[in-house]
């Protein structure tokens, strides 16, 4: 089928009742990518033209979908959600095409080779209505999935809340995704009734009618886990399972080594190089390019960040919105973010946290510091419990580390402050100017030792736990 002869309708205006939230459920997200966007990118792969249908919180998924660019989409508003019969005739004055395909929003796994299955055949047999189903006779799994019935040679779709008869003989669910010839549906569309038990209009009757006439339906076999719609929190749960695995076991065939697979996230967008392993309990979100032979230790998080080549990244440490350089190594506890960045062979090291700064090649920030607002040159050593104080309650300022430079251990680097290369500071410094080049800078109180001191006051106190003593 062409553009012309093909048109497809998206059914997004739900309430999403069952997710007890004020959101819709489309745009919940399943790994890192909302609901409503599976379906539509999956049309959109295949060239389809699309009337995607609106009514709750229709506001906010305009606004999503717009954003991502999609062609040729034109939106339907149904202002009344009273059932997806209701939802497909709102649409009719933008019917053009020879044939429909209808699919429900909530359908996330649904992959382009599985409608472009449904269409071959639809062609091929010269059906007037062709439809999804997969095989479930559990009843437990297969709530809300109206059931297929064949008797007597007639097709039709029984809701759930209706069926009564054996899971094992009618074993067959209806994945609620449909091709129609444009004339049947025109026709018999505004003949649908309302359900008395829902005061709702279900399209699935359309295949009884067709199949009462004795025109061809075609019943197309899919897997339950491709078809699984999402009606509560927990079959969002199951289906992000599925797709999660699905994305584990892609890297897996791309040489990325998991060593404890089920406790990972990945999220449709991120990329791995070869080579790279990752321990149990990492999350890589949003946009996150790791590169090869990295290693990533267990419970770290990487989100919209770049890793670069032979990075290591120890256990619980968090890079948010940063750069990290090639074989440079983070944590344990890390954290970096804000546009940060970290240069090749740098050490960031235990508890240490970097924020909206740069770090370059080949320097050393390994125990207990806060660098904040910073740049910081090549082949520098930061002392433990460094601090940059680039905030005077005001604005945030700026400090400037040179190459070469060694800051010693307990310093507070007071911004605006500039310490130039090869310079050093004394450990316990409070460095509130400017340190030349190669310039040693010591800014902290003289010590003053007060001999026999202890003597004259232990009588009425005990300096190490002050506390009283007797007479």
């Amino acid at each position: 089928m062409t553009r012309k002869t093909l048109q497809a309708i998206i059914l997004a205006a739900g309430r999403s009742s069952r997710f007890k939230s004020e959101t819709s459920k489309m745009l919940f997200t399943i790994c890192g990518q909302e609901m409503i966007l599976y379906p539509l990118k999956t049309v959109q792969s295949l060239s389809i033209p699309l009337l995607l249908v609106v009514g709750y919180r229709k506001e906010s998924i305009r606004r999503l979908v717009d954003q991502h660019g999609f062609e040729a989409i034109t939106y339907i508003e149904q202002n009344q959600q009273l059932g997806t019969g209701h939802a497909v005739a709102a649409t009719m004055s933008a019917w053009y095409a020879h044939d429909i395909l209808v699919m429900n929003g909530d359908i996330p796994l649904v992959t382009p080779q599985l409608i472009r299955e449904l269409i071959e055949q639809h062609e091929s047999s010269k059906a007037v209505v062709s439809f999804l189903v997969a095989h479930n006779s559990d009843p437990s799994s297969s709530v809300g999935y109206g059931r297929v019935v064949q008797h007597d040679n007639c097709i039709s779709i029984v809701e759930n809340r209706d069926f009564t008869g054996d899971p094992h003989v009618h074993s067959f669910v209806n994945a609620g995704i449909y091709l129609f010839q444009r004339d049947f549906l025109k026709q018999h569309i505004s003949s649908l009734k309302t359900h008395e038990n829902s005061r709702e209009i279900y399209l699935p009757d359309l295949i009884e009618i067709a199949s009462k006439q004795g025109l061809k339906v075609t019943m197309v076999t899919a897997s339950f886990d491709h078809i699984r719609g999402i009606n509560t929190l927990k079959e969002l749960w199951i289906a992000e399972q599925i797709k999660r695995a699905e994305i584990i076991e892609y890297w897996m065939s791309q040489g990325v080594r998991f060593t404890h697979a089920q406790s990972v996230h990945i999220d449709l967008d991120v990329e791995i190089g070869d080579g790279t392993c990752i321990e149990s309990g990492v999350q890589l979100f949003f946009k996150t390019r790791v590169g090869r032979q990295c290693h990533l230790g267990a419970f770290s998080s990487v989100k919209n960040s770049v890793l670069a080549n032979h990075v290591v990244l120890k256990s619980h440490s968090i890079v948010e919105d940063a750069t990290i350089g090639e074989s440079a190594v983070l944590g344990p506890f890390a954290y970096v973010h804000d546009n940060s960045s970290i240069g090749a062979r740098s050490v960031v090291g235990f508890c240490v946290e970097v924020s909206k700064s740069s770090v370059d090649q080949v320097t050393k920030i390994k125990h207990l510091s806060y660098i904040g607002s910073g740049h910081i040159g090549s082949k520098v050593t930061i002392g433990a419990g460094t601090v940059f104080c680039n905030y005077d309650g005001k604005n945030k300022n700026i400090t400037i580390v040179e190459d070469g430079t060694f800051i010693g251990s307990n310093n507070s680097l007071v911004a605006p402050v500039t310490i130039g290369h090869d310079a050093m500071t004394g450990a316990g410094s409070t460095i509130t100017q400017n340190v030349p080049p190669y310039t040693l800078a010591i800014g902290r109180a003289r010590q003053d030792n007060k001999e026999g001191y202890v003597h004259k006051i232990r009588g009425s106190v005990h300096i190490a736990g002050a506390i009283k003593t007797e007479d």
